[in-house]
């Protein structure tokens, strides 16, 4: 299981989810879909989790995906530094991209690699589902020397990936994350390597994890729109892992957009605070076992509306031009109700039409913003992020040693 951090306060919620009606269904069949970050990799890459089947338990397979209208999904290629060894974090790296892509190739004609909007698009327009990598954490890059790091980075894009997220929970010679003692440590000179070289190479900047200074360093330094793949807002839960109004701001001025996370933890403080004393019970879980442990626990319901909270928020700070979804699926232990798994993504549609969200808007929030930062970071850029149209299903690692 991925460690989860901290809380928000409580808002109150005067209704129900509702079950989304006719409109809504077309709305939301009509939109691309994408979602920027789902852990489900970990259970593919090592529990044998077959994504083409359906299953009662974790948040994501195919036939879910599919129910919920999902049309792109990126699977989230990360190393838990507790569980795997320095000198191992590159080359799992590597086997965790090829599982995904594995996955991919098994399922051709249902599921193809994404490396480019236009291939989600031309994805969606013939019903299938689109697979698209983002690196979590920029200590997959490791081990190696500076020139070797960007070598790996090279690599990562040539695999196909798009976004790589600066820092996870644990900082690396890039900068500070939010949630260790690098909290205050910004932008390091071979960072600003690492995001020339993102630049180069078409790889958008993901600034969620990161720390406060490594945030304003990283918005300084970029070129090309960022995104917050899983962040929400910290003005309703005053949490480091959280965007502030001024991040926000930022990240609009930029051109860029903020996924909102649902981990119930990270949408209510008294879920977490509720949580929180299990945590050193489940130490060492996978996503699974995690939920199952906490599903008989006395825990705070939390509604689907607190994730539409967050996002009227980025949209009052930002407009609806910068928010977009960041589910975190199978990363976390909780999610609210009403959005039990990756089925349930049209109820959030229609929890925001009821809100009052246009069409136009709606489009641009479940998918059309995502599709805009990535197209802005294709302008540009080497030939590796942007090759592979013709030849993007079934391509493996091993094809191109």
């Amino acid at each position: 299981m991925k460690r989860v951090l901290l809380a928000l306060p409580l808002l109150a919620c005067a209704h129900a989810p509702q079950a989304p009606g006719r409109d809504d269904l077309e709305l939301h069949r009509s939109a691309i879909v994408v979602d920027t970050h789902s852990d489900v990799t970990q259970a593919i890459a090592y529990e044998g989790y077959e994504f083409a089947s359906r299953h009662d338990f974790l948040h994501e397979d195919l036939p879910r995906a599919r129910e919920g209208g999902l049309d792109a999904q990126f699977f989230s290629i990360w190393i838990d530094p507790e569980r795997i060894k320095p000198d191992n974090w590159y080359a799992e790296s590597l086997h965790q991209v090829e599982a995904v892509q594995a996955m991919a190739r098994k399922n051709a004609g249902a599921v193809a690699l994404a490396r480019t909007a236009a291939e989600v698009r031309a994805n969606a327009g013939r019903g299938v589902f689109s697979v698209l990598l983002g690196l979590e954490g920029g200590h997959s890059l490791l081990p190696g020397s500076e020139e070797e790091q960007l070598e790996h980075l090279r690599r990562f894009a040539q695999l196909g990936v798009r976004y790589m997220t600066l820092t996870w929970s644990i900082s690396n010679p890039i900068g500070g994350s939010s949630t260790d003692p690098g909290h205050w440590v910004g932008l390091t000179p071979f960072g600003r390597r690492v995001l020339e070289e993102m630049d180069r190479l078409g790889v958008a900047v993901d600034v969620s994890h990161v720390s406060d200074p490594l945030f304003w360093d990283a918005l300084r330094a970029v070129k090309k729109p960022v995104i917050a793949s899983h962040s929400s807002v910290r003005a309703l839960a005053n949490v480091p892992r959280n965007m502030t109004d001024t991040m926000i701001e930022a990240v609009r001025d930029n051109g860029g957009a903020v996924c909102i996370n649902f981990f119930s933890g990270f949408l209510d403080a008294a879920h977490y605070e509720a949580v929180k004393p299990y945590l050193p019970q489940m130490k060492g879980m996978t996503t699974a076992q995690a939920q199952r442990f906490l599903r008989d626990k006395p825990l705070p319901e939390v509604p689907l509306a607190r994730i539409a909270d967050h996002i009227d928020h980025v949209v009052k700070v930002a407009s609806a031009d910068h928010a977009c979804l960041g589910s975190d699926f199978d990363g976390i232990p909780t999610i609210p109700v009403g959005l039990e798994d990756a089925s349930k993504l049209p109820w959030l549609t229609a929890e925001l039409r009821r809100r009052g969200y246009s069409k136009e808007q709606l489009e641009k929030i479940l998918g059309g913003n995502v599709l805009r930062v990535l197209e802005a970071n294709e302008r540009g850029a080497a030939a590796p992020a942007q090759a592979g149209a013709a030849r993007s299903e079934g391509r493996t690692v091993s094809d191109i040693k």
